[in-house]
């Protein structure tokens, strides 16, 4: 075993027991043992503290446990971080998206309806019978909207599943 110095914070520790200058190969070994095992119990505290950690149960035979695997799959996410995330998610009063290109297909449907209704709103008028045009063509367009979105919402696609 090498007895080169080192800049690091198991050297210290070696240094600080004296075995690097007067011990063996075996109590150098076992003092590197005693400072590994002494390092993850540290780190393991300041995780604890850190980051805490809870244990869940869920059931078998009423389904539970089947029901929040495949919610996690349908979100991509490993079931503990599906777990947190829609614990938050409940606590902040949001909802957890499954498909994001569902939410970017509104997105785009509700920005074009806008699109439409600012032109027809920012077209010139003549007389008085075009401006009750306008409201009808305003009210198609909304109702359009209504079906298009209604269409998205209770027909999603189905994702493949892994």
């Amino acid at each position: 075993m090498s007895k080169t110095r080192r800049h690091g914070a198991m050297w210290k520790y070696l240094e600080a027991c004296g075995v690097l200058d007067r011990g063996t190969d075996a109590e150098i070994k076992a003092a590197k043992r005693a400072y590994r095992k002494q390092y993850m119990l540290a780190f393991k505290q300041k995780q604890r503290a850190t980051r805490p950690e809870y244990t869940v149960n869920f059931t078998t035979h009423d389904g539970e446990h089947g029901r929040v695997k495949l919610a996690a799959q349908r979100h991509h996410l490993t079931m503990s971080a599906f777990i947190r995330l829609s614990v938050l998610a409940y606590i902040n009063q949001r909802y957890m998206v499954p498909d994001t290109e569902q939410i970017a297909r509104l997105e785009q449907i509700l920005s074009e309806c806008l699109n439409e209704i600012r032109t027809i709103v920012h077209a010139k008028e003549r007389w008085s019978w075009q401006r009750e045009q306008k409201m009808e063509e305003i009210e198609k367009r909304i109702i359009r909207l209504e079906t298009r979105i209604d269409e998205v919402f209770r027909n999603p696609p189905l994702s493949p599943q892994p």
